[in-house]
């Protein structure tokens, strides 16, 4: 397994918008447990401080992520991290997570990390929880807003 992040650019965006958590392979702008790829390129391009990327494992697309400063909160957020249904289960998340939160170490006033989940999202709440993200006691849009604390 040789995962990494690959920015969204004119050679992979119609892939990537193509992903979907849904078992059945259908597309809708809001799945289960988050809003498609193609909403949140979209909503990248609208509002600041976003970055989107694909993620890959070698030369495989098998997921997606969208991170960075969310001007509406005030604070920086991994807003979207999904992977693709054909390849759920088999350990990308957890690598794929680490990923985001390593590049997100990297900016220079970077202290916390947001992050937002539905409440019936028990193996997200496992993972988040597994990088020790903690409970705010806050919640967003009717999701359990988590944080991690980089100090």
């Amino acid at each position: 397994m040789s995962i990494y992040l690959k920015d969204i650019d004119n050679q992979n965006w119609e892939q990537c918008i193509m992903l979907t958590t849904n078992k059945e392979g259908k597309h809708f702008i809001c799945e289960e447990f988050v809003a498609s790829n193609a909403l949140s390129i979209a909503q990248s391009k609208i509002q600041k401080g976003w970055i989107t990327k694909a993620i890959y494992d070698e030369d495989t697309m098998i997921g997606f992520t969208m991170y960075g400063f969310c001007y509406e909160n005030n604070f920086y957020e991994i807003c979207r991290i999904m992977i693709d249904h054909k390849y759920q289960g088999k350990g990308y998340g957890r690598k794929a997570l680490g990923k985001v939160i390593e590049e997100m170490k990297s900016f220079k006033d970077c202290n916390e990390i947001f992050l937002s989940f539905d409440p019936e999202n028990q193996i997200g709440k496992k993972l988040y929880e597994s990088f020790n993200f903690k409970a705010t006691g806050r919640i967003i849009d009717d999701e359990l807003l988590y944080s991690l604390s980089l100090k």
